[in-house]
C-alpha cells in the first residue's frame, strides 16, 4: 500500500534487489527452527586448462636433455623425472617440447599449472574414464581424491604424459610429506610418464625422482635462440647476434624477450647492436621495451624482473634473512664474479639490515637461495665461494630502492674489513656501490656533475676506491681515463688545493707511472710534494705518499742510494705518524730492503723482508696480496743468495695467491711464474 512505512526496526531483515533461491527472514524466535529446503546444487566442475603451451621457435641447446627425457619417457617408468633451475631458463620450454613429441607419438597430454594442481588432477583422471560424479564426490577429501585420481591414471587405456609446471612451492603437490614419497599429486604410474618442473633445486624434496638441472644457454645455442625469436633466419643473418646473447648470459627468457623486441621495433633497432647500445642502460629497459608484448595469463613469469620477484617472494617466505643477503651479493657478484665465504663473517652481519645470529642461520639462508637456483656455491683456488648469474645479479640491484640503503653501508664495511685482500672482488664491489649510490640519490639532488655537498663526497670516495683497484689490478689506461674524470670534479667541486682533488691527481700521476710515463709522473708527484706539504703539511698523508712514489721512481731508475734515503725518511715519518706496522710504513720498509739487494746485499735484505713478512701475516693474513709480495721479495733475496730451493718455494707461495686475488695474466702473476720458472731451471744470479 502506497505511503506505508515499516515498523521499527524491520530494516533489520531487509531484502533488496534480485533474490534467487530460497529465502528465510527471521526476526526474535526462540527456540528451535526447522527449515526444509531443496539440497544445494553442485557447484560446475572447475574450469582448469589441461592443454600443453605450444613452442614457439625451435628449442636450441637442450637436444642431450630432450634426448635423455625421451628415452625415459615409457608408460610405466619406475620413477617421476623433475626439471630443476632458476626462473626464466627455460625449464617450461623444454617440458613444453616433450609434450609436443608425446603428442604426435598419440599420447595424451595433461599440463598442470601452479594453483590449481589438485582440480587439473581430478579432471585428468575424468577424462581417462573417471566418473564425474565421482570426482565430485571425492574431490573434497584431499587423500581420497588423490587415491581415487591414481586408481584411474595407472588404469589408463592410452599412455598419458603428466606435466605439473612450475610446482616452485613443494607442499602443494603434498602439503604433509615430501614430494618424493610419492603420496601426494607425483607419483610413478603404470600408466604413463610424470615430468614436473620447479625452481626448487633441492634433491631431497624430490628423491627418488630423477632430477634434471638446466641451465643457461651458451655460445652458438644462445645467439641461434635469440635469432629465432627475431624472425632472423639465423645468428648469421642478425649482426651483433653473438655479442647481446653473451650481454644476457644466455638466459632463455632474456634471449626471448629481446628477439621479440628486435622482430616488432625493426626501425629502432635494426639489428642486435643497436639493442646492446640501448642495454648500456641497464638491463630493466629490456622489461620496459618487452612489457607492452608480453600478453596473456601470467605475465610476472614472463618478464625477467618479475621471474626473480617471484623466486624472492618464495625464499621469503621461508627465510626472510635470505633476500638481504641476496641483495648484499649482488653488489659483490656482478659479473660472474665469485665471492669467497669468508668475506661474510656473522660477526660482522649481526645488527640490521641482516641481523645474523649465527653461522647455521647465515647457512640456511644460503641454502634458501641455492635451493631457489639465485646463487650457486662454488670451490674457487681452495676455498668455499657464492657465485650469482651476471644477469640475476643485474636485475637485483635494478630494484633497489632507498630501503636498502643500510645494505650499501653493510657492503662497504666488509670491504673495509678485508680491504686488499681480493681486488677482483673489490673493484666489482665499488662499482656497483658507485652506480647504486647514483642510482637511489635522491630526487631532489643535483647531477652527478654538480656541487652535492655529502653526496658528491661520497660518490668521490667511492670512485677513488674504484681508481686504487684499477691501479692495482695493473688495469692502466682505464685508470688513467678514471683518474682524470675524478681529478676534474673534485676540482670542480672542492678546489685545487683539497684532499681529494689532491688525491685524484695523485692517482692520475699513478697511472702515468704504471703506462711507463715516468718524466710525467714526477713532475706530478712533485708539484704533489709540494702543494700537500704547503696546506696540510709534511707528515699528512698525501705528503708521505707523494714523497713515497718519488721514491719509487729513484728505484726504477736503479739509483740506489737516492732511493734508500728517500725510503728512510718515508719509513720514519709512517713509524712516527701512525706506529711501526702501518700498511705504509711497511710499504717503505719492504723498498728500502729491497735498495739494499739490489746494491748488493741480499742476507740483510733477505731479514728485512722476512720482518715485514711476519707483521703482514699476522696482520693481515697469510693470503693477503701484500704478505704474497713479501713472499715474492723473500724468493729473490733467496735467489740472490743462490738458494734456488728456497727461491721457488717463495715464488710458488706468491704464485698461488696472485693467481687468484689478481689473475694469471696480471703482470705482477706473471713476473712471479718468471722467477719461479728461473729458479727451477737452476738459473743463477746476475752479480
Amino acid at each position: 500500500m502506497e505511503g506505508m512505512t515499516s515498523p521499527p526496526g524491520a530494516h533489520g531483515n531487509a531484502s533488496s534487489g534480485a533474490v534467487h533461491g530460497q529465502l528465510l527472514q527471521v526476526r526474535d524466535i526462540h527456540g528451535g527452527v526447522t527449515l526444509q529446503a531443496p539440497a544445494p546444487a553442485p557447484p560446475p566442475p572447475a574450469d582448469v586448462s589441461l592443454d600443453p603451451p605450444r613452442p614457439a621457435t625451435a628449442v636450441r641447446g637442450r637436444e642431450g636433455l630432450l634426448e635423455a627425457l625421451g628415452g625415459a619417457m615409457t608408460a610405466g617408468a619406475p620413477v617421476p623425472h623433475v626439471l630443476t633451475g632458476p626462473g626464466g631458463f627455460g625449464k617450461t620450454t623444454v617440458a613444453a617440447a616433450l609434450a609436443e613429441r608425446a603428442r604426435r607419438d598419440g599420447w595424451t597430454v595433461f599440463w598442470v599449472r601452479p594453483g590449481s594442481v589438485a582440480a587439473s588432477m581430478v579432471e585428468a583422471a575424468v577424462e581417462v574414464g573417471g566418473s564425474r560424479q565421482e570426482a565430485e564426490q571425492v574431490k573434497g577429501a584431499r587423500r581420497q581424491a588423490a587415491r581415487w585420481v591414481w586408481r584411474h591414471l595407472d588404469a589408463a587405456a592410452r599412455p598419458w604424459l603428466l606435466v605439473i609446471d612450475n610446482a616452485d612451492r613443494p607442499e602443494e603437490l603434498d602439503p604433509e610429506n615430501r614430494p618424493g614419497d610419492q603420496l601426494g599429486w607425483m607419483r610413478a604410474s603404470p600408466g604413463g610418464f610424470v615430468l614436473v618442473t620447479s625452481r626448487v633445486d633441492d634433491p631431497a624434496q624430490w628423491a627418488p625422482a630423477r632430477v634434471h638441472r638446466i641451465g643457461e644457454l651458451e655460445g652458438s645455442a644462445a645467439s641461434e635462440a635469440l635469432a629465432d625469436h627475431a624472425g632472423a633466419g639465423g645468428a648469421a643473418e642478425l649482426a651483433g647476434a653473438e655479442e647481446l646473447a653473451r650481454r644476457l648470459g644466455g638466459v632463455p627468457l632474456a634471449l626471448s624477450l629481446a628477439g621479440r623486441i628486435l622482430a616488432t621495433h625493426r626501425v629502432l633497432f635494426p639489428d642486435a647492436h643497436a639493442l646492446l647500445a640501448r642495454l648500456g642502460e641497464g638491463v630493466g629497459a629490456l622489461d620496459e621495451l618487452a612489457a607492452p608484448l608480453v600478453t596473456g595469463g601470467d605475465v610476472e613469469r614472463r618478464l625477467l624482473s618479475g621471474v626473480w620477484e617471484l623466486s624472492l617472494r618464495l625464499v621469503e617466505e621461508r627465510e626472510p634473512k635470505a633476500v638481504p643477503l641476496l641483495k648484499l651479493l649482488s653488489i659483490f657478484c656482478g659479473e660472474g664474479r665469485e665471492l669467497p665465504l669468508r668475506r661474510l663473517p656473522v660477526s660482522r652481519m649481526s645488527g640490521d639490515p641482516l641481523g645474523f645470529l649465527d653461522e647455521a642461520e647465515l647457512a640456511r639462508a644460503v641454502n634458501s637461495l641455492v635451493v631457489q637456483g639465485l646463487v650457486t656455491v662454488v670451490t674457487a683456488h681452495g676455498e668455499t665461494a657464492l657465485r650469482l648469474h651476471p644477469l640475476v645479479s643485474e636485475t637485483v640491484r635494478a630494484g633497489f630502492t632507498t630501503s636498502d640503503l643500510a645494505l650499501l653501508e653493510q657492503a662497504e664495511e666488509l670491504l673495509t674489513w678485508q680491504q686488499d685482500h681480493d681486488p677482483l672482488v673489490e673493484l666489482t664491489a665499488y662499482t656497483n656501490l658507485l652506480g647504486l649510490r647514483t642510482q637511489l640519490r635522491a630526487v631532489d639532488l643535483p647531477t652527478f656533475n654538480a656541487n652535492a655537498g655529502s653526496f658528491v663526497r661520497l660518490l668521490m670516495e667511492n670512485s677513488t676506491q674504484i681508481n686504487r683497484k684499477l691501479i692495482h689490478l695493473g688495469l692502466t689506461e682505464w685508470a688513467y681515463e678514471q683518474a682524470m674524470q675524478l681529478w676534474s670534479i673534485a676540482e670542480e667541486n672542492y678546489g685545487p688545493t683539497h684532499q681529494l682533488t689532491l688525491r685524484a691527481r695523485h692517482h692520475l700521476a699513478e697511472a702515468q707511472m704504471n703506462q711507463g710515463l715516468v718524466e710525467e709522473a714526477e713532475i706530478e708527484y712533485r708539484a704533489l710534494f709540494e702543494l700537500n706539504g704547503l696546506h696540510h703539511g709534511p707528515d699528512h698523508e698525501n705528503t708521505l705518499d707523494a714523497r713515497f712514489q718519488l721514491a719509487l721512481i729513484a728505484i726504477r731508475r736503479e739509483e740506489w742510494g737516492t732511493a734508500m734515503e728517500e725510503f728512510r725518511a718515508v719509513l720514519d715519518a709512517w713509524r712516527r705518524v701512525s706506529g711501526p706496522e702501518d700498511a705504509r710504513a711497511l710499504a717503505a720498509w719492504e723498498n728500502l730492503a729491497y735498495a739494499v739487494m739490489r746494491e748488493g746485499d741480499p742476507v740483510s735484505a733477505g731479514q728485512e723482508f722476512r720482518e715485514v713478512r711476519l707483521i703482514r701475516a699476522r696482520t693481515m693474513g697469510e693470503r693477503h696480496p701484500l704478505t704474497a709480495q713479501a713472499d715474492y721479495y723473500l724468493g729473490r733475496a733467496a735467489f740472490e743468495n743462490g738458494d734456488l730451493n728456497a727461491a721457488q718455494s717463495w715464488f710458488e707461495a706468491c704464485l698461488k695467491v696472485r693467481e687468484q686475488a689478481l689473475g694469471k695474466d696480471h703482470p705482477d702473476t706473471e713476473r712471479a711464474r718468471e722467477w719461479r720458472d728461473r729458479a727451477a731451471r737452476g738459473e743463477q744470479p746476475d752479480h
